[in-house]
């Protein structure tokens, strides 16, 4: 029988200068509480696990049923009935629509939460057609962030709670070993991030799954098991079937997730580097990167690839880095003086041009694309630019890139060309009140901002501001 409390249900919360976002930062790095079972059901320890919280006004706790989750759920409740300042909880649940019980589960999410007096959505993925069949997993994880990100804004969430065990960071440490990963791999899944601009935060990183299942038995809550999560169709469940026989080496979890720990700082320390030379040496030309190439020889090797790095994923937004061999291939050239003037890798052009490396957008066998548009607001341009349109009056504009040859001062006319520019659709003359805003999305609009000089350029047309 389920301990529920007897409180009654709490009601419903009212609802220049540019350089690439940093993936982590030293705050995360240090956010990890490790917690021992007995330690769970004290007031004491959930107060010390939950403390980086205390400051928040409302918080969504994603919870998909499983024992983790659930475990995540009943915790922060604990927590919040002892301390009444505590963030207002909005639990939310994800039916994704790949097993026909995932509605009866996401329902029953939705009654705990009820039973425990807080409130609760259930976040649907509608799928266009029938559920993908291949690399289902990531598909459904990139789903439900989504969701989560909508669900967050529209409820005014200051964060999201996950629940990725010590466990969880054991298993993505060994996943990132076997892909040869670096510091960032094996520094494995950061206590915080940020999606969209919401935060996600992982309380439970330092606890073992083994003592949330003690403490939901101890509780008397039921839980799912996804069926999923035993195939062997995955590599995280091929890992983690693996997990005994590596303790016995010893390699248990808790040593495995203090690694990925102390890698975290590691990450920290060369992102911070990273940014310094950013701060040397990278020049946003509006969607366009260069680097000094005398500062670039004179970086240690790590400190330089991961900046180019960085500017790749800046010029062509990306949930991940391109593979480590090309980069370091490279990069290794460039140090030994024989690098090519042009080289491409991950959709974007390194052109060694005099004293700067510049880096832009490859166009590709089919080019940079044409739009033509007939109404004011926000036009999406390459997946790399928003331009944004107001007082055309309906005359059809003309979104494309710039002609081929234009040259903006020392910018490569290559460069210049990945870029885009407004004119008439008619070829005639543009509306005397059109103004036209175009800027990047992506890592290089927002957190970039305060590392690298930013140089605003204009062509031979008022089109960029």
């Amino acid at each position: 029988m389920a301990n529920w409390p007897r409180s009654s249900p709490r009601p419903s919360p009212a609802s220049s200068r540019a350089s690439p976002r940093r993936s982590r930062s030293s705050a995360a790095a240090d956010m990890t509480v490790c917690v021992a079972s007995s330690d769970l059901i004290t007031a004491a320890s959930r107060a010390r696990l939950f403390a980086p919280f205390a400051g928040l006004c409302r918080v969504g706790i994603a919870v998909s049923g499983g024992p983790d989750s659930t475990a995540l759920l009943i915790l922060f409740d604990r927590w919040k009935r002892e301390n009444p300042a505590a963030p207002v909880l909005h639990v939310l649940t994800v039916d994704h629509g790949l097993r026909p019980e995932s509605a009866r589960e996401a329902d029953a999410v939705l009654d705990l939460a009820a039973r425990l007096g807080h409130p609760a959505e259930k976040l649907v993925w509608r799928h266009d057609g029938p559920p993908p069949v291949s690399d289902i997993q990531a598909e459904a994880r990139a789903a439900r962030y989504r969701l989560l990100v909508d669900a967050a804004r529209r409820h005014s969430l200051n964060a999201v709670l996950l629940a990725h065990t010590q466990d969880d960071q054991a298993e993505t440490l060994l996943m990132h070993l076997a892909r040869g990963s670096g510091v960032a791999g094996l520094a494995g899944m950061p206590a915080e991030r940020a999606i969209d601009g919401v935060r996600f935060l992982r309380p439970l990183l330092g606890v073992a799954k083994a003592d949330l299942l003690a403490l939901l038995e101890e509780a008397g809550i039921p839980f799912v098991n996804d069926p999923s999560n035993a195939s062997d169709r995955y590599t995280r469940v091929r890992i983690r079937k693996a997990l005994p026989a590596l303790a016995e080496l010893g390699l248990t979890a808790d040593r495995l997730a203090g690694t990925a720990r102390r890698m975290a700082r590691a990450e920290a320390a060369l992102q911070s580097a990273t940014d310094a030379l950013a701060r040397e040496t990278a020049v946003n030309h509006g969607g366009v990167w260069s680097i000094d190439t005398a500062a670039l020889a004179a970086a240690p090797d790590e400190i330089g690839l991961r900046l180019m790095v960085r500017l790749i994923r800046a010029i062509r937004p990306s949930d991940y880095p391109p593979r480590a061999d090309a980069p370091e291939s490279w990069h290794a050239a460039f140090r030994a003086g024989t690098a090519p003037r042009r080289a491409t890798m991950a959709g974007v052009v390194l052109h060694l041009r005099s004293d700067r490396l510049w880096l832009y957008a490859e166009a590709g066998r089919s080019g940079f694309p044409e739009l033509v548009v007939d109404a004011d607001g926000d036009h999406l341009w390459d997946n790399r630019f928003v331009v944004t349109i107001a007082g055309s009056g309906g005359h059809p504009l003309r979104i494309a890139p710039r002609c081929p040859g234009e040259r903006y001062g020392d910018m490569p006319a290559a460069a210049a060309a990945s870029l885009p520019a407004v004119s008439a659709a008619d070829g005639g003359d543009l509306p005397a009140r059109l103004t036209i805003t175009i800027r990047p999305i992506g890592p290089q609009s927002s957190a970039a901002s305060e590392d690298c000089r930013s140089v605003a350029w204009q062509g031979d047309t008022d089109n960029l501001s």
